[in-house]
């Protein structure tokens, strides 16, 4: 007698505004921290910038956005944090570590970059609503630069078919 055991699975997932809280809260862990130990951040600031990230996962416009300090145009420290949508059934999700908090930002001023994503599926009327949501207005702008030190990545965030992965940036 033969016996066959096939196992099939299948996921339907939906990115909703719950899950990118969640995966903003990790941004917020950071963000908490950076205001508490480095300063030059406000607690309105912090919930500002989570819950602009919130809304941007949400629509599948975000890319990447980094948060720190910069002096003479280039990174001085910095948490970065990428967003992939892995359509996956599992994927790690670590809780928000400490991270080692910089201990030089002499003369160096808190500064934020963030990239987009293209989202085909929102029309030109559906990006001036979500950008009316938007509790900061951003301009075009240059990235800091970070050639004086490097960025490792540490943890990785996942919710519901999309993962967050925690960069930091040191430089030398």
């Amino acid at each position: 007698m033969t016996y066959s055991n096939t196992q099939t699975r299948s996921l339907t997932e939906t990115f909703t505004i719950a899950d990118a809280k969640y995966l903003a809260s990790r941004i917020a862990h950071g963000l908490t921290l950076l205001r508490l130990y480095c300063g030059q951040l406000t607690s309105q600031k912090v919930q500002d910038l989570v819950l602009e990230a919130s809304i941007l996962m949400k629509f599948g416009l975000l890319d990447n956005v980094r948060y720190g300090y910069q002096k003479n145009e280039d990174w001085v420290y910095a948490l970065g944090y990428s967003v992939n949508d892995l359509g996956q059934v599992v994927a790690s999700n670590d809780e928000p570590s400490i991270f080692d908090l910089p201990t030089n930002l002499n003369e160096a001023e808190w500064h934020s970059f963030l990239t987009r994503r293209y989202n085909p599926s929102l029309n030109t009327e559906d990006l001036a609503k979500i950008e009316q949501l938007l509790p900061i207005k951003r301009s075009s702008g240059t990235e800091p630069g970070s050639s004086n030190g490097n960025w490792t990545t540490d943890d990785a965030y996942y919710r519901n078919g999309v993962g967050l992965k925690r960069q930091q940036f040191r430089s030398y």
